[in-house]
């Protein structure tokens, strides 16, 4: 049993080892004050997003993660989800969200502080005011090569650029790992 953990572990390691050194791709704690501190992405008028994870900043591999503030009275968002799938939870307020399928079949959903929304690839969608003002916490994966500069919306490569050169985290301390 001992000798197989020893396996484990050795396997691990190699596969640490293995993984190319980057500036800014190491595990970090972030702060409210470092997320509230990103660009701002605004969707529509009422509605912008703080991405505090992506390709640009973090070098992240396979996902994205901002908060997504929504006004009361924001414009409906509306997009075809087919890059990749996105999932929300609503932190505060109220999110409500319309799905149509490819054969124009629509069901809204009512998601409330506290729960959650699994949006995959494939469905058209519209975030549309709820009436309060919300925030949600977003993921999107996998995250485009390009990072957001790719994503169709004109505003995507100016934004990228923006994560490009916006706070980079702090580097790495070299320290010994407790064992």
């Amino acid at each position: 049993m001992a000798a197989s953990r020893s396996r484990a572990k050795s396997k691990g390691a190699e596969i640490r080892a293995s993984v190319q050194i980057r500036e800014n791709r190491f595990p970090r704690h972030i702060a409210h004050t470092d997320i509230a501190a990103m660009p701002r992405y605004r969707f529509v008028k009422g509605m912008e997003s703080g991405i505090f994870i992506s390709r640009e900043h973090d070098e992240s591999r396979f996902y994205s993660q901002g908060l997504c503030f929504h006004d009361a009275d924001m414009d409906d968002l509306v997009w075809d989800e087919v890059s990749w799938d996105e999932a929300f939870y609503c932190m505060k307020g109220q999110l409500v969200v319309i799905v149509e399928d490819v054969e124009g079949n629509a069901a809204t959903f009512t998601i409330d502080e506290g729960d959650h929304f699994w949006a995959p690839a494939g469905y058209k969608y519209t975030l549309r005011a709820s009436g309060v003002d919300s925030i949600n916490f977003w993921t999107m994966a996998p995250v485009l090569h390009s990072g957001w500069r790719d994503t169709g919306d004109p505003a995507g490569p100016a934004y990228s650029d923006m994560l490009s050169n916006t706070g980079k985290p702090p580097k790495k301390t070299s320290r010994k790992r407790k064992r």
